[in-house]
Parts: C-alpha cells; sequence; structure tokens
C-alpha cells in the first residue's frame, strides 16, 4: 500500500499531514472543491429526477460519480484524520478509584 511508504516514518508523517494541510488553503484545492461541489449538486438533480428513460446502469453510473466527488473531496482530510496521533489519557481502570471529596455546608 502507498501509505506504507508515505506515512512509514514519523518524520514522513509529518511532513505529508503538513503539505495535506497546507494544500487545502490553497486557491487551487478551494476551486476544486467549488467545481466538484457544482458537479455533485448537478448528479444529484440529475440522480432525483431519474427518468423513465434512464436505464438502472445509466443511474448506478450517476451514482458512482456522485460518491467519487464526494470522497475525492473528502480524501485531504481522511488522510489527515487517519495518520494523527490523538494522545488521549488512558481511562482508570481501578475500581476503588477515590470520586472527589464532596463538601457539605
Amino acid at each position: 500500500m502507498i501509505e506504507d511508504t508515505i506515512f512509514n516514518t514519523e518524520e514522513k508523517k509529518e511532513r505529508a499531514l503538513t503539505i495535506l494541510r497546507d494544500g487545502q488553503l490553497t486557491p487551487f484545492w478551494n476551486l476544486m472543491v467549488e467545481l466538484l461541489t457544482g458537479q455533485i449538486d448537478v448528479l444529484k438533480e440529475q440522480i432525483l429526477e431519474g427518468g423513465d428513460d434512464t436505464t438502472k446502469k445509466e443511474m448506478d453510473h450517476l451514482r458512482d460519480k456522485l460518491r467519487i466527488y464526494q470522497d475525492f473531496i473528502k480524501t485531504p482530510q481522511f488522510h489527515i484524520d487517519r495518520f494523527t496521533t490523538h494522545k488521549t489519557e488512558e481511562p482508570s481502570l481501578d475500581p476503588y478509584e477515590t470520586m472527589p471529596d464532596k463538601k457539605t455546608d
């Protein structure tokens, strides 16, 4: 898998994540998202309208294109989320852990 060579070291992973994050802020990416969002809207309309002369094969093709465009827009964020290390606190498994003291007045 290509991710095994791009994200196989901490340094490569950080570099790739920086490129993905920075890339989402470029005019090029914003234009691509705008263009694809327009195409997505058109495809959704075509799918909803359907029509008696639209074959199942044609409808499946429209749905496939819709899914591809949607996935393409989500691709950078998908990889950012996938390879970002979320440091979470380990839950305590101690059944006798003390609760905070309640002060009564």
